[in-house]
């Protein structure tokens, strides 16, 4: 706790909120997977597939941050040009599923983990070490994720065979032959970034 601020905490407190939500909405996916519409499944794996492009991002980005041999227009130049060449992969993943939303959740949570990494000097070694910390954690997270729900059987629930022609789920692959395998994905990945983003408010996570 001493290397963080009262405001601090509150501020990487309040940063667990949407992960919090997210892991929510996934699981109630699980149970009742059309009570937020017939689309919610498909826009439940769009969501983990911008996320993943997302952690990738992070990383970039993180590290252009630090680097000392630019001046911050420079880094902020380069932040633009890597923003849009991730927006070019997010917008393959909304053509091919004939959706747009997922370029504005795109540019909308990149703008949460910007304000992770401009909240504090990129110098600062406290910072730094928080930083690469997490992003280590959140790639760790989403892979235990995804491979716990590919070798343990994943029962479906809500999202039986009956239904699952009514989610509008196109293409093959794991994900949309057993939905319930992505959304679970979804409930353990975000569930976990909440949780470490909580225990990293005090500092747990970078002793």
């Amino acid at each position: 706790m001493s290397a963080f601020s009262a405001t601090s905490v509150w501020t990487h407190r309040l940063a667990a909120l949407p992960d919090a939500i997210t892991a929510s909405a996934f699981a109630s996916l699980w149970f009742a997977p059309l009570w937020l519409g017939p689309r919610a499944i498909s826009n439940a794996l769009l969501t983990m597939l911008v996320e993943f492009v997302l952690v990738h991002a992070s990383g970039m980005l993180g590290g252009l941050l630090e680097s000392r041999s630019h001046s911050r227009r420079a880094q902020v130049l380069a932040l633009l040009g890597f923003g849009l060449l991730y927006s070019a992969f997010i917008g393959a993943f909304a053509l091919t599923f004939s959706e747009w939303w997922p370029v504005l959740v795109f540019a909308w949570l990149l703008v949460g983990k910007l304000q992770d990494l401009f909240g504090a000097s990129p110098a600062d070694p406290a910072h730094r070490q928080r930083r690469q910390t997490m992003w280590a954690a959140q790639v760790v997270a989403y892979l235990a994720a995804v491979f716990i729900t590919l070798l343990l059987p994943v029962p479906r629930f809500g999202i039986s065979e009956a239904v699952q022609p009514q989610l509008g789920l196109t293409g093959s692959g794991l994900w949309v032959e057993q939905p319930q395998t992505v959304v679970v994905a979804g409930v353990l990945y975000f569930g976990l970034l909440a949780w470490l983003k909580w225990k990293g408010s005090t500092g747990v996570i970078v002793k």
